[in-house]
């Protein structure tokens, strides 16, 4: 039964043989599918800000020096909101906040003080 299992695959397995040899296709992600950023601003220098989703730290890191392409989170994403936990040092709560986020676009999350806003994605 192997035997006629394997003799019966043997011309499929074959014909992909060569294009195992061939150099592979760019994978292009799907409509909708892609890497997306949130970009901080305002108020949080000097603040050790962590960002979160469903459980899942996104980033944790204290902002000492000046705006800088570090402040841009990137996020491979197939959904158009996430829901992200904010915990900002200093602040007794953390916040929950509705991200609209875009891939190949970039949303701002804006610091002040202990609350933080969303912007739509540029």
């Amino acid at each position: 039964m192997r035997r006629l299992l394997i003799a019966a695959l043997m011309p499929l397995l074959g014909a992909g043989a060569p294009a195992m040899a061939q150099e592979h296709p760019v994978l292009v992600p799907a409509p909708g599918w892609g890497t997306a950023h949130i970009v901080l601003a305002g108020d949080y220098r000097g603040k050790q800000i962590r960002l979160s989703r469903n459980g899942r730290v996104i980033m944790d890191r204290r902002f000492t020096s000046p705006p800088g392409s570090e402040d841009r989170v990137p996020l491979f994403t197939d959904t158009f909101a996430w829901w992200v936990q904010v915990e900002i040092e200093g602040c007794p709560t953390a916040v929950e906040v509705r991200v609209p986020v875009e891939p190949e676009k970039s949303t701002s999350l804006i610091f002040d003080g202990c609350s933080v806003r969303a912007l739509l994605p540029v």
